[in-house]
């Protein structure tokens, strides 16, 4: 009886481990150690979970910085709001928001929340927009 230990280490061996998405040699994106990724590939809920709170981390920690970047002092609820665009856009991305940072730096929240909602982001978000809006402008969840 062969140990299933074994031949997960020899598997391993062969395959490498790459920690980043890659395309393998026929072009499947692929990760850790031969994992494909194929669109419609069941993810175990406890995988996404690990991944949405490395994300949720970076998106934390980029919103931290954004705010002293940019000279900006918000509330919990405002900046939750700066928190979740991070996630959605990424750092690069809000950055764009330059009439939205303008006014957040001038404390000028309903200014803010229009810039917010007279964006493409908006359009493409819908209702997601319109809740953050409505918390910026309001300070309240």
């Amino acid at each position: 009886m062969v140990k299933r230990d074994q031949v997960k280490d020899m598997i391993k061996l062969h395959e490498g481990y790459r920690a980043e998405v890659y395309p393998d040699s026929v072009g499947v994106l692929t990760c850790g150690w031969g994992h494909a990724l194929h669109v419609g590939s069941e993810m175990p809920l406890e995988v996404n979970e690990i991944l949405f709170e490395r994300d949720f981390n970076k998106a934390a920690a980029n919103a931290m910085k954004f705010v002293s970047v940019n000279s900006i002092q918000v509330d919990e609820v405002r900046f939750a709001v700066i928190t979740d665009m991070m996630f959605n856009l990424g750092y690069g991305g809000l950055s764009k928001f330059k009439n939205m940072i303008a006014a957040l730096q001038s404390d000028d929240y309903v200014t803010a929340s229009r810039e917010m909602l007279n964006s493409k982001w908006a359009k493409q978000t819908g209702r997601r927009a319109t809740k953050l809006a409505s918390m910026m402008e309001t300070g309240r969840w």
